[in-house]
């Protein structure tokens, strides 16, 4: 679309089922500079509606088949024509009823027959000056949406390659982005109102100082010299970091530097743009431990399970590996008994001492309802250790919980599989374990099985 605003094609569509009608309105707007079109039924008008915008539409309320007004309706809810104003022309025996019916479909005005020539002229130049108006406000306006939207680009243009600041002072205040201009020395020129927002830091307070008054400490001295050095070579850089507002509260950005030189192609600024990411990365990182951990515990998930069990068979480091599955023996009364909170009140203090039964190298995981599986990693993973774990966890399951005060007694049966022995991944590991366990159910509360290939070989705690 061109700078300048675009003359509006004045179309005129006149609707009547009489010829005489037409011919006589036809000739009353002859002398306009107009282009009319005319259709002696309401499915003839929806069909030229189809093809071509109209500035003006007259329509005869009476017409066989489709009436004026349903033929309003029609190319209204098809939304041929919705800001196109509309003239209807009625019999003055009916003026009263039509005119309250054709307001309530979208009449913009009536004219009544027998028609006054002068009038119909005046209405028609009327509405055509009207619909002409809205249209150059609306192109007017389109066109102040483009120089915005050059106004933005520009700016970011200027980040690369102009050597000389010629931003927009409202594009640069009203950024939802925070922006930041250094000089050579990388002391702070400018700041906008969204830095200021994210930072807690005015201006005046930023003033002969440099960015390093943000620094979080999370990024390292590597950190820093590999984006100087990604942004003296290509004189840009882009990435995630962490900074610190002015109450020394941690935030997330996304920061753009651009290197501004100039015209002898020495860096004159430096011009950041800065996003604040703090509530996404939360929300990620959210997610992402939604994903891999069970809500309930705060243990792994199976899906984490699977991984670190696959990635530890991979890793051609580890030898050895023990998998022992734990069901809890009498869980269900509890939650029968003392309703679901205190069942799961149950699972969390499990999930605690189940942890301090194992080393931090090992991995205690939650798969759901009162099922969890212990990973035991070389060297505590031979048959010898696998029984000397399991006997020290069904002690400290079968040792009285006080939930809520109240004592709670269960205690728990566990299937043991051993890596290369029984399996070489982690879907068999968990099956022959998990069988296991049910083994150990038949015998009763508190034992453990050992998964063999021979069959099961059992334990007591």
């Amino acid at each position: 679309m061109s700078g300048s605003l675009q003359k509006v094609i004045e179309k005129v569509l006149i609707v009547d089922d009489n010829q005489q009608n037409l011919a006589l309105m036809q000739a009353a707007l002859k002398q306009q500079e107009l282009k009319i079109y005319t259709a002696q039924s309401g499915a003839m008008a929806l069909d030229i509606l189809d093809n071509n915008i109209f500035s003006l539409i007259i329509m005869d309320v009476s017409m066989p088949l489709l009436t004026g007004f349903e033929t309003v309706k029609i190319f209204q809810e098809t939304q041929r024509s919705n800001d196109t104003p509309i003239i209807f022309i009625s019999s003055q025996c009916k003026a009263d009823a039509d005119i309250e019916e054709g307001f309530k479909v979208g009449a913009h005005d009536y004219i009544l027959r027998p028609i006054d020539i002068p009038l119909f002229r005046n209405k028609v130049n009327t509405f055509l000056k009207l619909y002409r108006t809205e249209q150059e406000l609306k192109q007017a306006n389109l066109l102040l949406s483009e120089k915005a939207v050059k106004l933005e680009c520009r700016l970011t243009e200027q980040l690369k390659i102009n050597s000389e600041l010629r931003f927009s002072e409202q594009v640069f205040e009203n950024s939802v982005n925070g922006i930041i201009i250094v000089d050579e020395n990388l002391k702070f020129v400018r700041v906008n109102r969204a830095f200021t927002e994210i930072t807690g830091y005015s201006l005046a307070e930023l003033i002969g100082k440099t960015p390093k008054i943000l620094a979080s400490g999370v990024q390292d001295k590597t950190f820093y010299e590999e984006m100087w050095n990604t942004l003296i070579n290509t004189g840009s850089w882009q990435g995630e970091l962490w900074n610190k507002r002015k109450g020394s509260e941690l935030y997330a950005e996304m920061l753009s530097i651009n290197a501004v030189r100039d015209k002898q192609g020495v860096v004159s600024n430096y011009i950041g743009i800065v996003t604040d990411i703090t509530e996404k990365k939360k929300n990620h990182e959210k997610n992402e431990y939604l994903a891999n951990y069970d809500y309930l515990t705060g243990l792994p998930n199976r899906l984490n399970l699977m991984t670190i069990m696959e990635k530890t068979i991979n890793d051609k480091e580890i030898k050895a590996m023990a998998i022992l599955f734990l069901d809890l023996d009498q869980f269900k009364p509890v939650n029968d008994d003392y309703g679901h909170q205190m069942g799961d009140d149950l699972l969390v203090a499990v999930a605690k001492r189940l942890r301090s039964c194992v080393r931090d190298s090992d991995f205690v995981a939650r798969l759901g309802g009162d099922e969890f599986i212990i990973v035991l990693k070389e060297p505590n993973a031979s048959e010898v250790a696998s029984e000397k774990v399991a006997e020290k966890i069904i002690s400290a399951i079968s040792s009285p919980f006080n939930i809520s005060n109240r004592k709670i007694n269960i205690n728990t049966s566990i299937g043991i599989a051993l890596y290369p022995r029984d399996g070489g991944d982690a879907d068999t590991l968990i099956t022959l374990a998990d069988n296991a366990m049910y083994k150990s159910k038949e015998a009763g509360a508190g034992y453990f099985y050992f998964c063999m290939d021979c069959g099961y070989t059992n334990y007591f705690g």
